[in-house]
């Protein structure tokens, strides 16, 4: 008896997803996850990672979901030679300037679709309004035109928020916008924390995590100190730059990358994440609020994600606010407690691979039957030149 033959997805990123590292990269690593059981999926990294034996690790990761993993930016014509794809899916914009035009000529019919991941010209927008340097501004308009030149080209564009599908559509009304959230493993059971720990959980390739931290220590932290003496900092995620790490005192932890972020989430009273600048969803909060963690951060950090400030949350944008915040929770135990339970329930209710999955799959669904749309020929003329090039090149080498 013939089983019938799963649909084929292809995912194309910059490298295999470090679920371990960045938000970014635990909802890619959680999206493969989901559609794996109901589709084969094909993986494109354009490069492999620099450290062989992290490659490894990330690569039997995805083998182990019965992912077939591919590496090398010139890999989508065999992927394509031997594979009728039902969909590419593309992280982020600078991917899908080289990938896309090539998917739709080497298989017309292919449905592409662009995970934003966060619409980048916003995020370096709002940090323009923040350092008002000519550079950031000059730097977000050219983010933002190459951003919605290559969106217009795709079938479907993903973004972490509706919000930032907003963004989008105010700029570019003809787009057909879709959101994939986060995804959170809930984690439940006693929590032995120090009732004096606070704790910030980010990478540090991410710079609004860095101007984040500096701004809660320059800021923030001297006035929690003054009201609670024996606080603890406990700053969480792989990376640091040379001015994170000499942060580090008797009352600051600066821990570098971590396998896992439980231990420090259960080990501490209270998450913090002052992000002045950003766009889409911030994994750190939605990940602190699944480990039963009140979560103290700004109207940035907040965004996409539904919160009430005082239910499920505590949005504060002043350092005074902020300080006074963490302050409330530390030292009247009911509200902790209320925020704590508010937050892991409004991450079940909206944020689980339950509701996300629904989500990417009634994607899939939807561009399975909207009209596909075409390159230009100049742009197959550009690949096709491109690629005479490329072969020269390498008879030269040899």
């Amino acid at each position: 008896m013939n089983l019938e033959q799963k649909e084929k997805l292809l995912f194309v990123s910059t490298y295999t997803p470090c679920y371990d590292k960045t938000s970014g990269d635990l909802r890619l690593y959680s999206m493969l996850k989901i559609l794996s059981t109901a589709y084969d999926i094909i993986y494109l990294a354009s490069r492999a990672h620099p450290d062989p034996a992290e490659e490894a690790r990330y690569r039997l990761s995805l083998q182990e979901l019965n992912i077939k993993v591919s590496t090398g930016e010139f890999g989508l014509v065999k992927i394509f030679r031997k594979n009728k794809i039902s969909a590419a899916i593309i992280e982020f914009y600078y991917n899908a300037k080289h990938s896309l035009p090539r998917i739709k000529m080497l298989q017309p019919g292919c449905p592409v679709i662009i995970d934003t991941v966060d619409v980048h010209y916003l995020r370096f927008s709002l940090k323009y309004q923040l350092t008002k340097d000519l550079l950031d501004q000059e730097k977000a308009e050219k983010i933002k035109k190459e951003e919605l030149e290559i969106y217009q080209k795709a079938d479907v564009v993903i973004t972490v928020t509706d919000e930032d599908g907003r963004v989008l559509l105010d700029d570019c009304p003809n787009l057909i916008c879709r959101t994939v959230s986060n995804i959170h493993l809930l984690v439940s059971g006693p929590n032995n924390s120090d009732q004096n720990g606070i704790v910030f959980v980010g990478g540090f390739s991410h710079e609004p995590n860095i101007d984040a931290v500096l701004f809660f220590n320059k800021d923030i932290w001297p006035l929690i100190k003054k009201e609670i003496p024996d606080v603890k900092f406990t700053i969480v995620g792989s990376n640091p730059p040379s001015e994170i790490k000499a942060l580090s005192s008797e009352s600051i932890y600066v821990t570098g990358y971590v396998p896992s972020t439980t231990p420090y989430l259960r080990g501490n009273y209270i998450s913090v994440a002052p992000l002045r600048y950003g766009a889409g969803m911030k994994g750190k909060i939605g990940e602190a609020m699944a480990h039963g963690l009140p979560v103290v951060t700004t109207s940035i950090g907040a965004q996409g994600m539904g919160l009430i400030s005082g239910k499920n949350a505590i949005i504060a944008d002043s350092p005074e606010e902020f300080a006074g915040a963490v302050v409330k929770l530390i030292k009247d135990e009911i509200f902790h407690k209320q925020i704590a339970e508010n937050g892991w329930e409004h991450i079940k209710n909206n944020y689980t691979d339950i509701q996300v999955g629904r989500q990417i799959r009634g994607i899939l669904t939807e561009t399975a039957n909207i009209p596909i749309k075409k390159i230009s020929f100049s742009e197959k003329a550009g690949i096709v030149w491109e690629y005479i090039l490329n072969q020269g090149k390498k008879r030269i080498r040899r």
